[in-house]
């Protein structure tokens, strides 16, 4: 690269230094002619060389006038002396010399053609005559008389050896000038080289060539958002699926301290905190939230950093890794990760595996039913057998620990319900539907329903075994359930010790938590593993996508009270727009 460098430095200097020499002799020539051509003109006009050149002409003696040779010859040494000229020779209307360096010369033809100048035309030429090669400038001599015709020419001439002199004095100068340009450059492209060097940690232009083409198929090749930093923490790079995850979700992304549930709600709901964020075309790079730049401050020198950030409706895993080569650090990367899909149906995934928990119970029940039955029938004994069905048919569906289950008749709310209710009763927590609870209708989205109300009833369960107000009874949870067209609504309340007010505008943020899960027993369902719970009783996960969920569909999750007045722990109310099919009476009679 150093010789490239060089090469090219060298190649432009030959080229500037060519030019600039042929305009240097160029201009040194036109200097040289114009000196002989002013000189000459000065003197032709001269009125004792017009007046001699006039009689000469007039006379045309065979050997010119003594006495006049004599003044001409004054007249042109010194010329000659003052002006630096080589030489001026003055003839008359033939070309017969009245004056010339060598006096022998004088009263012979010139050397050199002086019809242009006897015909009344001036004249600059490069020509060897008896003084060898000269840059000649002839100008006519017009009468004294008359001032028209032409009685002779001034010939002025200047050596060439003094025009190459001038050349060549041009020309060193010129030469010196580029050698110190071609130090200067040289210097100037070893520093460059070694900067560039420094600054591309030793990487050179085909490595860096290769590097941008791996970068680009990299970064688009990826399925996570990624965001590249330089050492000062400014932002460098982003591939399109970040502006994805960052821009695409700015628009809905805006500072808020809170906000009032809808109709049927009534409390306030903390909301997530943040900054707007500028969404970015494919041309620009994305404006990096606050929560990303700190984390890549917060990222150590060595492995990586990880957290979970909440961008709009969002929640993004960040991992913050720095990037060194060769010991010296370039900068870091965060990658981006959407996770909110991937933790609702780890959610939902919890409450089918609740769920089959609750029937392999319901089954084992069922199945020793079954057993009882067939061993009355195999016995005989047909008339206890027979009174032994009555009474089941008589109490209904199979034994659940659900208080008041009859009241919901959708199989999807029964049956997250029942499945919570089997959780929370294995951690000695009672599980009730209130007397006042009614839910008529078919469920439409049994995915967000079973979502939402399963993280409010897991955390109520959670807060009530952590509770110290039932710590011997185990504690309780009441959902009530209420319809209302095609919305559903809903209120979990526990027995826990509540929620503080100073906490109480916090519990909807991502990673916040009132309580460590060591607070609680585990009782084998996985209560202090975060398996199927994470709020404000616990890891800080469940509330906040509870909350986004039920918003991306128009709905809510607030807290309606801290300390409820009849239980004493924290009551969460849950609102879902379209949740439910509208209910259609039987018209048949």
């Amino acid at each position: 690269m150093l010789i490239s460098q060089l090469a090219l430095v060298i190649v432009i200097l030959a080229l500037v230094t060519g030019v600039f020499a042929w305009m240097g002799a160029r201009t040194v020539t036109e200097v040289t002619e114009t000196k002989a051509l002013a000189t000459a003109r000065t003197l032709a006009i001269d009125p004792d060389v017009r007046a001699a050149a006039t009689q000469a002409s007039a006379e045309h003696a065979e050997k010119p006038d003594e006495q006049l040779v004599t003044s001409m010859l004054a007249i042109t040494d010194d010329l000659r002396d003052r002006s630096g000229i080589s030489f001026a020779v003055i003839t008359d209307d033939r070309g017969i010399r009245l004056t010339h360096p060598d006096r022998s010369k004088i009263g012979h033809r010139v050397s050199t053609s002086p019809e242009e100048a006897l015909a009344g035309r001036e004249n600059v030429s490069h020509e060897s005559g008896t003084l060898g090669e000269t840059v000649r400038a002839k100008v006519p001599i017009y009468s004294n008389e008359d001032g028209k015709t032409v009685v002779g020419e001034v010939s002025v001439g200047i050596f060439a050896s003094v025009l190459d002199a001038d050349v060549r004095r041009e020309l060193i100068l010129l030469g010196t000038v580029a050698v110190l340009a071609l130090a200067l450059g040289g210097v100037v492209s070893v520093m460059l080289g070694r900067r560039l060097r420094r600054e591309t940690l030793g990487v050179g232009p085909e490595e860096l060539a290769e590097m941008a083409r791996d970068q680009g198929a990299v970064l688009h090749g990826l399925d996570d958002g990624v965001l590249g930093f330089d050492t000062n923490g400014k932002l460098t790079l982003s591939n399109s699926n970040a502006k994805e995850l960052l821009g695409a979700s700015s628009a809905k992304h805006v500072d808020r301290a809170g906000e009032t549930a809808g109709a049927n709600g009534g409390a306030a709901s903390a909301g997530d905190s943040g900054r707007e964020l500028v969404d970015a075309s494919d041309n620009e790079l994305v404006n990096v939230p606050d929560e990303i730049t700190a984390l890549m401050a917060d990222a150590p020198a060595d492995g990586a950093l990880r957290r979970r950030v909440t961008i709009g409706d969002r929640i993004l895993l960040a991992t913050a890794v720095r990037v060194q080569r060769d010991g010296v650090s370039v900068g870091g990367v965060v990658t981006l990760r959407d996770e909110t899909q991937m933790l609702t149906m780890a959610r939902q995934l919890e409450s089918v595996t609740a769920m089959a928990r609750a029937l392999r119970t319901q089954r084992h029940e069922f199945a020793n039913r079954l057993h009882t039955v067939l061993g009355l029938v195999d016995t005989g004994a047909t008339d206890e057998a027979h009174t032994y069905l009555s009474s089941l048919l008589g109490t209904g569906p199979i034994t659940t620990p659900v208080e008041d289950i009859d009241l919901v008749s959708d199989p999807y709310l029964r049956a997250v319900l029942e499945a919570k209710g089997t959780t929370a009763a294995e951690a000695g927590v009672a599980l009730a539907v209130t007397p006042d609870s009614l839910a008529v209708g078919a469920v439409r989205d049994p995915e967000a329903v079973t979502l939402i109300l399963g993280n409010l009833i897991d955390n109520a369960v959670r807060a009530a075994v952590a509770g110290r107000r039932y710590a011997e009874d185990g504690g309780r949870v009441e959902v009530q359930v209420l319809s209302s067209g095609t919305e559903l609504h809903a209120v979990v309340t526990d027995t826990g010790d509540g929620i503080d007010d100073e906490v109480a505008g916090k519990i909807f943020d991502e990673g916040f938590s009132t309580s460590t899960a060591a607070s609680a027993p585990d009782f084998g369902i996985g209560l202090t593993t975060g398996t199927g719970t994470g709020d404000g009783h616990g890891l800080g996960i469940g509330l906040a996508l509870s909350r986004r969920v039920a918003e991306k569909g128009g709905g809510a999750v607030w807290l309606i009270d801290g300390h409820d007045p009849d239980l004493g722990g924290a009551s969460f109310g849950m609102r879902l727009p379209d949740a439910l099919d509208e209910f259609q009476q039987d018209e048949e009679r």
